[in-house]
């Protein structure tokens, strides 16, 4: 495989990578519970949250909503709460305009992708999440402009760790994969990389204590703290 001086396309995830996964997931959850339960011990909640962060990372097949429903579903039983106040927070969710649609950028993202853009390096997503997500998300991202291809679930049979979303992107682009990173902050990024053959760069940012563990397991070609970094990884093609 090339070295990574040599790779010239950037292949990213979305969701916790380039935006704030907690806002889109985690918060609509925690918003209702809080509605329906909020003199609930808060440490508790937290040790629940924390194991559906878990969950959520290591689901790689699943329809989005679905995942999403059995998550709320999940997490609010694992507190002993009654069927009764799980359909309520389920409730609380569904009537939440913001419920995972609030698109927040990871803070200097999109001057990062300008930059690395004006560098020469063609720019991918490839990501779990639909074409709605991404229309939404395009709206709040206006580096969004410089990306040439998007591959959702929406594009593909087998989503992230099989490679099949990445295959396409490198066959959209006209490129071999060994000349591809794949940039991402769950296993499943750095799995579909290997499996693909690009190399793989994972990102540990805020949810690192969750998955720095499992991250290194996978082994990918670098594991980075911030987005920041790849500024200096990739000076320019």
């Amino acid at each position: 495989m090339i070295p990574i001086s040599e790779v010239d396309t950037l292949l990213f995830d979305m969701d916790g990578t380039l935006i704030d996964l907690g806002e889109r997931w985690w918060n609509p959850f925690i918003r209702a519970f809080d509605k329906v339960k909020p003199d609930f011990d808060k440490q508790r909640r937290q040790e629940v949250l924390d194991a559906m962060i878990t969950k959520v990372m290591e689901t790689s097949q699943g329809r989005e909503k679905l995942l999403k429903l059995q998550m709320v579903w999940s997490s609010a039983r694992a507190l002993d709460l009654s069927i009764f106040d799980v359909v309520k927070i389920l409730k609380n969710v569904r009537s939440d305009p913001m419920a995972f649609k609030n698109i927040v950028p990871i803070k200097d993202v999109n001057d990062i992708l300008q930059l690395l853009y004006s560098r020469g390096y063609e720019l991918a997503i490839v990501t779990n999440a639909g074409d709605n997500t991404v229309n939404r998300v395009k709206e709040h991202m206006p580096s969004f402009e410089n990306i040439e291809v998007f591959i959702t679930r929406n594009k593909v049979k087998k989503i992230k760790p099989y490679p099949e979303s990445l295959l396409l992107a490198c066959t959209e682009l006209g490129k071999i994969p060994s000349s591809c990173v794949m940039i991402g902050d769950f296993p499943q990024d750095i799995k579909a990389g290997k499996a693909a053959g690009t190399k793989t760069i994972g990102i540990l940012g805020d949810l690192g204590k969750f998955t720095r563990a499992k991250l290194e397991i996978e082994k990918p070609d670098f594991l980075i703290n911030s987005f920041t970094e790849l500024l200096q990884m990739f000076p320019g093609t």
